[in-house]
This record gives C-alpha cells, sequence and structure tokens, in this order.
C-alpha cells in the first residue's frame, strides 16, 4: 500500500507553531490552534509500520515565504535520504516562478519526486492571476515532474481552509497543466463528476484524484461513482495522515464493495506507476 497524501513538519515548524503562524496567515489558519496535528517523519514511520503502508509521499505546505518553503524542503529531503524506500518526497515551491524555478532545481538534484500540495489560489476564493500562474506552469513543464494540487468541494460543510475555487476555476488550471501529471487532492473537489462531459474527459487524461479525507466529506458510494466515470487507474489512495487513519479508507473502499484489481490499483498499483517504482 502506498499512501499518496501524508503532512509531516521539520523540528523546527512543530518547536515555532506560534512564531511561525504570526508569519504566514494560511498556517495560522490551517495549523495555530493546537488541536490540529503536527507530526514529524518518526511518527508517520510508525504509523506506516502498523497500517501497513509501504511507502508515503510526504507533501510540503503552501507557504507564503520563501525561507519556511527552503526550511520545510529541507526537511523532506533529508527524511528520504534517511528512508529512500518509504519516504517519497514532494516539495513547496515559491510564488515567484524566477525563485520557484532555482528552488525546483535544487530538490530535484537533492531527491524530489514530486510537486505539492500546491495551492495557486484553491485555498482561497479564485484561482491566482493567470500573470502569475503561467510562469509558475511552464516551471512545472520544465521539470516533468507530477504535481499534487489542493482542491475542496465548494459546498457543503465549512471547516479551516475550505475555499471556494469551483470546476470552472479548476478547468482553467487544468488546462494550463496540460502534458503534465497532475494529482487533484480531495477528489478534486467533485472535479471528476464533470468528465461525463467528453470535453473535460479528454483535457482530463493526465489527471488522477486522490482520495485524501474522503471520509469526513462524502459517503463510502464515492468509490463506485469515481470508478464508474474515471476508472480504476487514475483514483490514488492517500488518507491526509494525520487526519485520518488509512485502515479507515480500507474499511470504506471494502464496504463500498472495491476488491480485486480496482482495489490493488487504487492501493498501490497506481502509484507505482506513476512514480516509477517496481511493484
Amino acid at each position: 500500500m502506498i499512501d499518496f497524501h501524508t503532512h509531516i513538519f521539520s523540528p523546527y515548524t512543530r518547536g515555532h507553531r506560534d512564531q511561525v503562524a504570526r508569519k504566514d496567515p494560511l498556517f495560522s489558519h490551517m495549523h495555530a490552534d493546537t488541536k490540529a496535528q503536527m507530526i514529524g517523519v518518526e511518527e508517520l514511520l510508525q504509523a506506516m509500520e502498523e497500517s501497513g503502508v509501504e511507502a508515503s509521499v510526504v507533501c510540503g505546505f503552501p507557504w507564503g515565504e520563501e525561507e519556511q518553503v527552503r526550511r520545510e524542503n529541507a526537511y523532506l529531503l533529508e527524511c528520504r535520504q534517511e528512508n529512500p524506500d518509504r519516504i517519497i518526497p514532494f516539495i513547496s515551491l515559491p510564488n515567484d516562478a524566477k525563485a520557484a524555478g532555482e528552488e525546483l532545481k535544487r530538490c530535484v538534484d537533492a531527491g524530489a519526486q514530486g510537486v505539492g500540495e500546491l495551492s495557486p489560489g484553491t485555498y482561497g476564493d479564485r484561482l491566482w492571476n493567470m500573470k502569475t500562474l503561467t510562469p509558475l506552469c511552464e516551471v512545472l513543464k520544465e521539470a516533468g515532474l507530477p504535481v499534487l494540487i489542493h482542491v475542496n468541494e465548494p459546498v457543503g460543510h465549512p471547516y479551516p481552509g475550505k475555499g471556494h475555487v469551483g470546476p470552472s476555476e479548476i478547468e482553467v488550471l487544468v488546462e494550463a497543466l496540460q502534458g503534465m501529471t497532475v494529482i487533484l487532492a480531495h477528489w478534486g473537489g467533485g472535479f471528476f463528476f464533470y468528465e461525463l462531459m467528453p470535453e473535460i474527459a479528454a483535457l482530463c487524461q493526465g489527471v488522477y484524484y486522490d482520495t485524501a479525507a474522503s471520509p469526513f466529506l462524502y459517503t463510502q458510494g464515492i468509490y463506485p461513482v469515481a470508478l464508474s466515470i474515471v476508472g480504476p487507474q487514475r483514483i490514488l489512495f492517500g488518507s491526509d495522515y494525520p487526519l485520518i487513519p488509512p485502515e479507515r479508507y480500507v474499511r470504506e473502499m471494502g464496504e463500498a464493495g472495491i476488491e480485486g484489481a480496482q482495489l490493488e490499483a487504487i492501493l498501490g498499483g497506481n502509484a507505482r506507476r506513476l512514480l516509477g517504482r517496481p511493484s
């Protein structure tokens, strides 16, 4: 089993939560409350052992300050160096395209395997202006790494960090990233429903959807519905750990009747293919 969506934070950030929150409004909104769990790699590895997870993608956070971006990227890459078979680092990037290119090159040389969890305005009310977004997209395309993007459903109950970007904005974003492997987190905020439209299905050939936070958002009926629309090859198991343990997802998939080759694809096969990992 490969968990495609987890979060860890450096000892500095965990030890200076209040200080970091004062500098970063989004981090403050998400993590200033001490009830919001923040763990390091040791806790993640222990949980992986208990849950039977062989490897985890550890995601960055959409930091506002370049210093914090570099600090957390360095930690994720260090964790990968110490646990090369188990930790798969997806890094954060500065918002400035030139700085993003420089940081991306540094991190790729050090072993980064993807980018994300990015939030080009998706935690807010609208996408970034395309004058800002387009240069960043070009940097990402040149790197050729998979990109994981935070997307949430724009309806339903509120929770910290929930934005209001809707399907039309996500269509613009996916179009800007054509030719790349894109993972839309949290079922893409329901964007996969629109793949019933032929033009959206054609646009999304390189788009995957992860299951992160699914038990808090949807009934288990989401699994057969998603499989009927996008098929088993573009769904990735992601727990958003430490938010929810992997066992809850596996149980819900079983209760939804997902089994055999479909279950294997979601729980690990698709991730191995996407990341070029051996079976």
